[in-house]
């Protein structure tokens, strides 16, 4: 991922547009995965796009294949995703990239079978980085790369609360 970004690569209006606009597709992506909305969340990524959690050896490439592993890992799990501390470099005005700082909560129901799971055990914390990559097609920024990488993965046993059920979409 490039540091260095030319300063006279866009005008500030179209760097600080771009910065909000990848913030809202990135609280999207955390929203759409804890709320289940499958098909919301593959509209986040450039039909090319790559998807990495390192800590998990769990890689996707192309956006129909990220919406679906991602899916049959998650569809029956409560996850709560957090993000903080973004930073955002516009390269030009159809690319950027951003790190953000992460945290996130899975429980997995009791007794049920995940073949698909990467993490065989009923709750899942971590704390970590996502290193993405973006790209801008028809007015619109998408996913292009994502990586995760874990600071610190904590596996346990079960959950002190009832398992969970996600909101309405």
């Amino acid at each position: 991922m490039t540091t260095t970004i030319d300063p006279t690569a866009v005008d500030a209006e179209t760097r600080l547009t771009a910065v909000e606009d990848i913030r809202i597709l990135r609280a999207r992506y955390w929203r759409f995965v804890d709320t289940k909305n499958w098909a919301g969340f593959r509209t986040l990524f450039a039909p090319e796009a790559t998807f990495s959690d390192h800590s998990a050896d769990f890689h996707c490439h192309g956006a129909d294949d990220i919406a679906g592993k991602i899916s049959a890992v998650l569809e029956p799990v409560f996850t709560a995703h957090h993000g903080h501390q973004a930073e955002i470099l516009v390269h030009d005005a159809e690319h950027a990239s951003g790190i953000w700082a992460m945290d996130d909560y899975l429980i997995f129901p009791p007794g049920v079978p995940h073949p698909t799971n990467p993490m065989p055990t009923e709750v899942v914390r971590g704390w970590g980085h996502y290193y993405d990559e973006y790209v801008k097609r028809d007015g619109r920024w998408l996913f292009a790369k994502v990586d995760l990488y874990r600071l610190r993965l904590e596996v346990g046993g079960s959950s002190s609360t009832p398992y969970p059920t996600a909101p309405e979409r």
